[in-house]
């Protein structure tokens, strides 16, 4: 588990919490480090979270005076995620011009004089839980964006069970691929009940590809598939190799089991070329390259194929038979 001590200028942390106090109990920590330190602590959440959260902070301020000096000078600032939400969306889609006004504003605000901002959000998670997925991938984007030009820490939260469930694997590395450091993560179960699952997200570093490879076989031989073991660690090693050398960037391994197939899904954040949100058919998008590169994928395969994400990037996507 990640705690709050890594979130510093320009992070973006997701926690996956399986109950409310576990939450509180991070994000009022988090929330402690900025008001302690001459910041400014941001809240964007439900009524129930900010009851909570505020109760928690008049207890560590050592009562409500300071907490209610803290929101009249604007170091702390507390905003209903629900009617943000609605300010943020036009036509089920995020509008990135309000959210350039409304949250970018604030944040801009926030941080004036240098002061260090620490902001807490859960739009995304409301956003998720209404069945908005993209809409929620495309705020938290939305927010990596705002981090390249603007200095805060970002931490989100979503409820563990909401995240995880079936049909949502491939939606939920897409937001650890948007956060540089998870908490609370337990991937098992992840793609469904009964299912064995595993999802990790890996920093764009040259040693990013060797530490991937020991995931996944590690992961396998968890779940008693050790028999393909070497087989999709070939498989990963060049996937991961692809994200790095050509993509540019951080990916997300998913893996699943169903049945006698192990699936193993490489998302990164380079779009393919051609039309935004087509799927590739198995390796149509990637020639192969015969015993090299994507060829031992396609070697090694039962079926592969590429997924575009539209400008979010894309996923490869390889099922090994046992």
């Amino acid at each position: 588990m990640v705690g709050t001590e890594y979130l510093n200028a320009g992070d973006h942390v997701v926690q996956f919490y399986g109950h409310d106090e576990e939450l509180a109990e991070q994000v009022v920590r988090y929330l402690l480090e900025a008001l302690g330190g001459g910041g400014v602590a941001v809240v964007i959440a439900t009524p129930e979270h900010r009851r909570e959260f505020e109760a928690r902070l008049t207890r560590a301020l050592g009562g409500g005076a300071d907490l209610a000096a803290a929101q009249a000078s604007g170091t702390y600032q507390a905003l209903d995620a629900s009617e943000t939400v609605r300010e943020l969306m036009t036509g089920g889609q995020v509008d990135p011009a309000a959210f350039d006004r409304v949250i970018g504003g604030l944040i801009r605000q926030a941080g004036t004089g240098g002061r260090p901002v620490h902001a807490y959000g859960e739009m995304v998670a409301l956003l998720w839980d209404d069945g908005l997925v993209n809409a929620a991938i495309e705020l938290e984007a939305m927010w990596v964006e705002l981090g390249r030009t603007h200095s805060f820490s970002l931490f989100c939260s979503y409820p563990a069970g909401s995240v995880t469930g079936v049909g949502y694997l491939d939606a939920f590395a897409a937001v650890c691929r948007l956060h540089r450091e998870v908490v609370g993560l337990s991937p098992a179960g992840a793609s469904g009940a009964g299912q064995p699952g595993a999802v990790r997200t890996f920093a764009f570093s040259r040693d990013a590809p060797a530490v991937a490879r020991h995931f996944t076989v590690g992961t396998l031989h968890d779940w008693g598939a050790g028999d393909i073991a070497d087989d999709a660690a070939l498989v990963v090693t060049e996937l991961a190799a692809n994200a790095i050398v050509h993509a540019h960037s951080a990916f997300t391994i998913l893996l699943s089991a169903r049945g006698d197939l192990v699936r193993i899904s490489v998302r990164d954040a380079s779009p393919l070329p051609g039309a935004p949100g087509t799927a590739g058919v198995a390796g149509a998008a990637l020639a192969p390259a015969p015993l090299h590169g994507l060829g031992v994928v396609d070697a090694l395969a039962s079926r592969w194929g590429v997924e575009s994400l539209g400008t979010a990037g894309k996923t490869v996507w390889v099922e090994l038979c046992r």
